[in-house]
């Protein structure tokens, strides 16, 4: 188990090593717009460092996704009470969090298929989500 663990460090550490040499060589545009019906401005793509962020946003998820049942508990309990927020936000939290693995895992078989464009959850991380609903409590 020991070893598993190192071996996935190692390897999230490595891709992260990757993103940031690819993403110094590159404009900030990571994703692009759709154009409808189901059409991709391919000129906009880039893709050197597209496959990559989403490889990268499937692994950090994957290791994160857990952060939602807290944020969820948290932000119910701001708009209802803390009552709510351990039975209600639980059950939303457990929800969510499954979404957001289900969506790390996608995120992390497919990354070298297309599409690009955008992320299945926003925000993109789930930290940035379980920050932001953690912060809005506090203030």
């Amino acid at each position: 188990m020991k070893k598993a663990m190192l071996l996935a460090l190692a390897f999230v550490f490595i891709i992260g090593l990757f993103a940031i040499g690819y993403a110094a060589g590159e404009p900030d545009v990571l994703y692009v717009r759709a154009l409808p019906p189901f059409q991709i401005d391919r000129d906009e793509i880039p893709y050197s460092t597209a496959p990559i962020n989403k490889l990268e946003r499937g692994v950090i998820n994957m290791a994160t996704f857990w952060l939602e049942l807290p944020a969820e508990v948290a932000k119910v309990s701001k708009e209802q009470d803390p009552l709510a927020g351990a039975t209600i936000g639980v059950v939303n939290g457990v929800f969510t969090s499954a979404v957001r693995g289900a969506t790390a895992i996608f995120d992390t078989t497919t990354w070298f298929v297309p599409s690009y464009t955008k992320p299945a959850m926003k925000p993109e991380y789930a930290w940035k989500a379980a920050d932001d609903k953690i912060r809005a409590l506090l203030w």
